[in-house]
């Protein structure tokens, strides 16, 4: 006798987050969380993917997708670790993606969703700077239905460095 949560269980295990590590000095780590399958977050995944590939020394990224795992669990417990001042901001946060920033001395800044990442870029990048023309592409127009930002690369961690 097979409870149907079983089954879901074993069909679909809800995976469990890597650790996040102390940040490297003079870094700031982007963590993306969110659904597997989701186009505001793949595309918040794309961005914060190409801002640690264009400024490797200042920026690095944290993901963690599941789309059975995210929602209470793990928003919850992202939630529990800000400061009251962050987590008012995002009490009533509950789709996904979900945005913040960690930095160096252990702090943590709340971004929200998809559209409160991009308005983070917009207002810390430089628009004339070419290197940042995909970034901003992104960031100004809304995600499209098409199976490559619905369906992303779930599995991969970031560019933080974790220990198994």
């Amino acid at each position: 006798n097979i409870s149907t949560m079983g089954l879901l269980d074993s069909i679909f295990p809800i995976s469990t987050p890597l650790p996040r590590p102390a940040v490297p000095a003079g870094k700031t780590r982007i963590c993306v969380s969110g659904f597997g399958i989701s186009h505001h977050t793949g595309r918040a995944r794309t961005i914060a993917a190409l801002i640690a590939a264009t400024y490797p020394q200042t920026y690095e990224t944290w993901f963690y997708f599941d789309s059975r795992g995210f929602r209470p669990a793990f928003l919850d417990s992202i939630k529990a670790e800000l400061s009251g001042e962050e987590r008012a901001k995002v009490a009533d946060h509950k789709t996904s993606p979900f945005c913040w920033l960690e930095k160096d001395d252990g702090g943590k800044t709340v971004l929200g969703g998809r559209d409160r990442l991009c308005d983070w870029v917009l207002q810390n990048f430089d628009e004339k700077d070419e290197t940042n023309k995909e970034i901003f592409d992104l960031c100004r127009t809304e995600p499209t239905r098409k199976w490559k930002e619905v369906k992303f690369d779930a599995s991969t961690p970031g560019t933080a460095k974790t220990d198994l």
